[in-house]
């Protein structure tokens, strides 16, 4: 089992550096980079930060949105980066999250993620490529940079099986079930498709505290369940919600302030605590607890196929606990 961290460089540079270098120090193979223009500093540049930190390690992004960019800028991007590298960049990308709501447009279509992964494809080819009808020069510096998808419904898993290098999914020790259901999703969309199946790497990502009590764990990372909330912004997430909890869920995601996004202690966590939302939040895409229990919870998810297991740390209480405290459960399984 592989282990990550997703870090984003906010109040402090010297917190991000010591978070990366830390999870260097510590054997991490992967460390990425979340995209919220908004409310955190620039992704690329600190990707490229992190890149020097830990030498060893794939720097991915955690995730960007096909509309933040033009394809030749994220390809340009990526594409430098993995030659700054050696050959260590990944490019990780969804619909949009913080992104959408920060400039004020809806989240990728599928038919857009297909076009975007067409793009890249292309440009990281060094092929010549045509956008919103116009034509795009090719890379002189191209290069092969894997696209990995985070993938939740039924049509986004098909299409990370069809298109990506690498499925992304969110887990947590709650809803183990339903990731193993996820995969199998994968793999069959991956059969179908003309594929095979165990050449799909999966990566999970969660909100994870290693604490010797889980409400301890769960305080550390209140920034991160208040968006859990975001997550439920579809028709057919709200239609499954309990009746007395949607309209709350729906309310707070009027009021969701994307400028204080994953902010630890911030007014999204003041809110969602006010609207008494925490307890229904808290099991979502959660692995809180103490390190035998995290332990365990990596040995199922590596039975299941997954490679690697990303710690989300930009909403995190105190992240370096749980950098050091993953990296022993990973001795421990």
């Amino acid at each position: 089992m592989k282990l990550g961290i997703c870090s984003m460089w906010g109040t402090s540079l010297d917190l991000f550096r010591s978070e990366v270098r830390l999870a260097a120090e510590l054997g991490y193979e992967l460390v990425t980079v979340g995209d919220s223009p908004s409310g955190w500093h620039e992704m690329v540049t600190s990707m490229t930060i992190a890149a020097l930190e830990a030498p060893g390690a794939q720097i991915g992004s955690l995730v960007t949105s096909p509309f933040m960019r033009h394809p030749l800028v994220a390809a340009n991007a990526f594409a430098t980066l993995d030659e700054l590298t050696g050959g260590r960049a990944v490019l990780g990308f969804a619909t949009g999250g913080s992104t959408v709501l920060a400039i004020g447009r809806p989240p990728a279509t599928q038919a857009e993620v297909r076009a975007e992964f067409a793009a890249l494809r292309q440009l990281f080819a060094g092929e010549e490529i045509e956008w919103e009808g116009r034509p795009v020069k090719s890379l002189r510096f191209a290069r092969k940079v894997p696209i990995y998808y985070s993938a939740f419904g039924p049509k986004a898993l098909a299409l990370a099986a069809q298109e990506a290098d690498g499925a992304i999914l969110f887990a947590g020790d709650q809803h183990l079930d339903a990731v193993e259901g996820r995969i199998a999703m994968l793999r069959d969309a991956a059969t179908k498709a003309g594929r095979d199946p165990d050449a799909l790497d999966i990566w999970v990502t969660s909100f994870i505290s290693v604490r010797p009590r889980r409400e301890q764990a769960i305080d550390d990372l209140k920034a991160f369940i208040a968006v859990n909330a975001m997550a439920l912004r579809t028709p057919q997430a709200l239609a499954m919600l309990p009746e007395n909890v949607r309209p709350l869920v729906e309310a707070f995601q009027t009021r969701y302030d994307p400028s204080e996004h994953v902010v630890v202690g911030g007014k999204n966590v003041r809110l969602m605590d006010e609207m008494g939302l925490t307890e229904f939040l808290q099991d979502f895409d959660t692995i809180a607890g103490p390190e035998e229990h995290v332990a365990d919870v990596l040995k199922r998810l590596e039975a299941m196929g997954v490679s690697t297991v990303i710690a989300a740390l930009p909403g995190h209480a105190d992240p370096l606990t749980t950098i050091r405290g993953l990296a022993a459960a990973r001795k421990r399984k």
